[in-house]
């Protein structure tokens, strides 16, 4: 079990308790070939991010612990989102994964958790011995020399190599910015990129990450220490929580830009 804290994974030993919403952590579970993943509920979006994209990592290079890799080419993926408890896959995935984790474990190197059931079922029985008795002695068996044609095998009949030329496929043309805001298709759905570039353009670190509320998709930005903002799309109308987008200098300087382009469509 991994927890991830402030951008930093640490192992911590097999516990459930440390399952709960102010938790991000990565259990490696090579009994199910599976690398769980849990976010709790209270865990900021900086470490949430963090914790998911490491655990892509790990799940394919695994996680050292003394002498041991554990978790290496994990098979499954497993992400569990404490937040959407109440839809019924996330919670069918949240007992299954309780269950995979509890009871009582045994520890090597700290941190490496295994059954002692299980264990039992790869102990190495003893190795028996078999005396066959003494190995009989080969015959020699005198062979004739024998002599090999010294004439050098014919060449290969030469080959033509006939070198085709082909045309290079030629760059896709450039869309214009008119024909981009084209292929959205509604007002809101161009007022939330818009949004999202914002924040971009005036902050050095930004996470965004999409959500379904009553029916309609919504976009969660975050800049840390600038703002943390939510916009709704609401058929033609973006809603923005809070308005102000918060009391930062940093704050209103998105908000001013924002207003400016989404002004102009």
């Amino acid at each position: 079990m991994l927890q991830d804290d402030s951008g930093e994974l640490s192992p911590v030993k097999l516990d459930i308790d440390f399952v709960n919403s102010r938790n991000a952590l990565i259990v490696l579970d090579e009994n199910s070939d599976t690398c769980w993943v849990w976010i709790g509920r209270d865990v900021g979006m900086p470490t949430r991010m963090h914790a998911l994209r490491m655990s892509k990592s790990v799940q394919k290079s695994g996680y050292p612990i003394g002498e041991t890799t554990i978790g290496m080419a994990t098979e499954n993926l497993v992400e569990i989102m404490e937040r959407d408890a109440n839809v019924p896959e996330v919670s069918e995935k949240i007992a299954r994964f309780k269950q995979v984790i509890g009871g009582n474990w045994k520890f090597e190197d700290q941190f490496l958790a295994y059954r002692a059931e299980k264990a039992k079922e790869f102990e190495a029985s003893a190795p028996k011995i078999v005396d066959k008795g003494p190995e009989p002695e080969e015959e020699s068996q005198e062979t004739e020399p024998t002599t090999a044609s010294s004439a050098p095998p014919p060449a290969p009949p030469p080959r033509q190599v006939i070198a085709e030329t082909a045309e290079e496929p030629s760059p896709p043309p450039e869309r214009t910015e008119k024909e981009i805001s084209a292929s959205i298709t509604s007002i809101a759905e161009q007022k939330a990129a818009l949004l999202l570039y914002s924040a971009v353009k005036n902050t050095e670190l930004v996470y965004a990450e999409r959500f379904e509320r009553d029916g309609n998709m919504g976009l969660k930005i975050e800049a840390p220490g600038v703002m943390v903002i939510e916009a709704t799309l609401e058929g033609e109308d973006l809603s923005i929580n809070p308005p102000d987008f918060g009391q930062s200098e940093g704050a209103r300087q998105i908000k001013r830009t924002y207003e400016a382009w989404s002004d102009m469509l």
